[in-house]
């Protein structure tokens, strides 16, 4: 039968494994930093001095970055507009992505885009989110891809756009942002982001304010 440090070994070995299959590189983190802790303590408690010793170190590492992400911390965001869709760059990175793109905008298609607005979301000089937008009877500007990669999903890019498009993007009279029918998985975000649905579009169509 297990005693109570075999399971502390053992939790802190599940603890590690799951915070790999995290796509957000906070709860990666977090997750591990919680696991080198139990190893470390499981190295103290059998005598086990070089496990105690490296996930202390790996306890601490964690610990540094997790502050530096944490909420409030001053960040560096900037948007960086293309002039044109055919860009190399936003065609490799959407290349790059696809799947995870295809997944919450099945229906957008990088080679289709015709007169669109495509701003890049820089986050410390990263490009970590890209919005391909399209002006549409005068007063909406309809998103055809809101994509940030998955290690930087805590809304902090996406708040960021909406405060700041109007200073890339010049559409002057638009009064709304709409999303036509997104995917169940993308929902929760637009609410979060301030969409709502519009009872002469719908249900399948989520508008904002610009």
């Amino acid at each position: 039968m297990l005693n109570w440090i075999e399971i502390l070994g053992y939790a802190a070995s599940v603890l590690v494994a799951v915070s790999l299959t995290m796509n957000s590189l906070a709860k990666l983190r977090f997750l591990n930093l919680l696991g080198a802790i139990a190893f470390a303590s499981y190295g103290w408690l059998v005598d086990a001095y070089p496990v105690l010793a490296v996930n202390g170190f790996i306890a601490v590492v964690n610990t540094v970055y997790l502050l530096r992400m944490r909420p409030g911390r001053s960040v560096a965001f900037e948007l960086l507009p293309l002039a044109h869709p055919d860009n190399r760059y936003f065609r490799r990175f959407v290349e790059f992505h696809a799947t995870d793109i295809a997944r919450l905008f099945p229906s957008f298609r990088a080679d289709e885009l015709e007169e669109v607005h495509v701003v890049f979301i820089l986050r410390d000089m990263l490009p970590v989110g890209v919005v391909v937008c399209r002006r549409q009877d005068n007063e909406d500007l309809v998103v055809l891809l809101d994509y940030v990669i998955p290690s930087y999903r805590d809304f902090q890019c996406a708040r960021y756009f909406y405060r700041s498009w109007s200073e890339v993007i010049d559409c002057k009279g638009v009064c709304r942002f709409v999303v036509r029918r997104p995917v169940e998985a993308h929902q929760p975000y637009l609410e979060k982001m301030g969409y709502g649905h519009d009872p002469q579009l719908g249900t399948e169509v989520f508008t904002r304010p610009a």
